[in-house]
């Protein structure tokens, strides 16, 4: 049996995460496809529709330069929206957690303030933050 990550379940997991980054579209972010697959193979699910579960990725060029891209466990309008005291403190547990994961799978990240979204650019991105 070949190893999941070099054989035929990683072509599946590359055409998913390909799939992804159209219908989210990303095909134009030179980030997108890897991390997306780094995701997929990680095992978290990728919302390519409203309220469908898994992480949020998107990019927001005009704030983070070109090629960023934002990761969030909500919706973005959800993710700034005030909330319970208890469900903040678990979302920004999760929002660590997804930022150790990220950084884990090998891509540059950083959380973007009190938000509940995870930064990752390019590694030759000067953008400031």
């Amino acid at each position: 049996m070949s190893h999941p990550i070099n054989g035929a379940d990683s072509e599946d997991v590359r055409r998913q995460a390909r799939s992804v980054v159209a219908a989210l579209g990303l095909d134009g972010t030179p980030l997108a496809p890897g991390l997306v697959f780094s995701l997929l193979r990680a095992g978290f699910g990728v919302q390519t529709e409203a309220l469908t579960g898994g992480v949020e990725v998107r990019a927001c060029p005009e704030h983070y330069g070109r090629g960023s891209l934002l990761i969030s466990w909500a919706p973005h309008e959800a993710a700034y929206t005030p909330l319970d005291p208890r469900v903040t403190q678990v979302e920004g547990i999760m929002t660590d957690a997804l930022l150790n994961t990220v950084r884990a799978l090998g891509f540059p990240a950083e959380r973007l303030g009190v938000s509940y979204s995870v930064l990752v650019r390019p590694r030759s991105s000067d953008a400031p933050c």
